[in-house]
């Protein structure tokens, strides 16, 4: 598993849009005229809120309230005042619509609301601190509310900002303080389900190895060695999201017919016992922590699978569509000498 360096994706990306840099006069004028009229045609029941906002539906939630929890999980859908859908985390809701992919991940989102990042949307955040877990909600956000940056009224932001108005539909899932300390007890919670005699690295919190078949001999690996591996990568639900083996990429819709599937060469760390220097492939790529770790546990011809929470892999960028922020993720390892 090749190490990228990803933007943050998802839930905040798509909730924040930038201000202007100076207030215009009229910025807004011509927009807030069709938010407004599009409200009132199409939910003239709709709830206004502080910041101008409007609440088409509500089901409270009977959970913790959200309150000043920094983390969220969250199911979310958006659409155009229209009607287009353009995002889901539901996979209900992306078949219906007809933009399902196999490859991608469908589950509750994690977003920090923390002043710290700012990373959500006025709207969207004053949308969500009413919630309680459980509680569902429909929300109609006019664009000057898309902004992170917060304003003390609706005034300003409807000076000083700009946007696309979306409608919000959102589930509070969760909500917590220590989102290292969630994924760890969810890793540990799989674990004990699915894996109850393994056991914890001493050192490296939040890391399991469990070993499969034993090599011949069980053998340790020599320093600055090349030995070849085959391996899958896996979302803790059994998504796929990288593998070597063929058959394995074309159940999960991953198949290139340019790239080759084979044994990948690895080239060993050195005697100093730093398992970070292994490399991947022929132009020694560096990999990511948690998968570097799991292979240092092997021997000769070993298999086996390691499962690590998201500090040792993608943490809070997460990679792409298939793998969410703060993921815990799975490798299924295979070690070979040849290729």
């Amino acid at each position: 598993m090749k190490l990228k360096h990803i933007a943050i994706a998802g839930l905040a990306v798509t909730l924040a849009c930038a201000c202007a840099k100076t207030p215009s006069a009229g910025l807004n004028d011509d927009a807030k005229r069709y938010f407004d009229a599009w409200i009132s045609q199409t939910h003239p029941n709709a709830v206004r809120t502080p910041l101008g906002a409007y609440v088409i539906s509500e089901t409270a939630g009977t959970g913790e309230s959200a309150g000043s929890h920094p983390f969220i999980r969250v199911n979310l859908s958006s659409y155009s005042l229209k009607g287009d859908l353009s995002q889901t985390t539901l996979e209900s809701v992306a078949r219906r619509n007809g933009s399902y992919s196999k490859t991608s991940y469908y589950g509750p989102m994690i977003a920090y609301r923390g002043e710290e990042l700012e990373t959500l949307g006025a709207g969207i955040e004053e949308a969500i601190s009413t919630m309680k877990i459980g509680g569902r909600k429909t929300v109609a956000v006019p664009g000057w509310l898309s902004e992170a940056e917060r304003f003390d009224n609706e005034e300003e932001y409807v000076k000083n900002c700009s946007g696309t108005d979306i409608v919000y539909e959102l589930e509070l899932v969760d909500a917590f303080d220590d989102v290292d300390a969630w994924e760890r007890d969810s890793l540990i919670r799989f674990m004990a389900a699915n894996y109850p005699d393994a056991v914890e690295d001493e050192e490296y919190e939040g890391f399991f190895y469990v070993k499969g078949t034993e090599g011949p001999g069980d053998k340790e690996i020599k320093a600055d060695s090349t030995v070849y591996i085959n391996y899958t990568g896996r979302l803790l639900n059994g998504q796929v999201f990288d593998t070597t083996v063929a058959d394995t990429a074309k159940v999960w819709n991953l198949y290139s017919s340019s790239k080759t599937y084979s044994r990948q060469k690895v080239k060993w760390y050195s005697a100093d016992g730093d398992f970070t220097g292994i490399t991947l492939g022929d132009d020694g790529t560096t990999v990511i922590t948690g998968f570097a770790l799991g292979l240092s546990k092997m021997h000769q011809y070993e298999a086996g699978k390691c499962f690590f929470v998201s500090k040792y892999g993608y943490s809070a960028s997460g990679s792409g569509s298939s793998i969410p922020s703060y993921s815990p993720l799975c490798f299924e390892l295979e070690m070979t000498e040849e290729p």
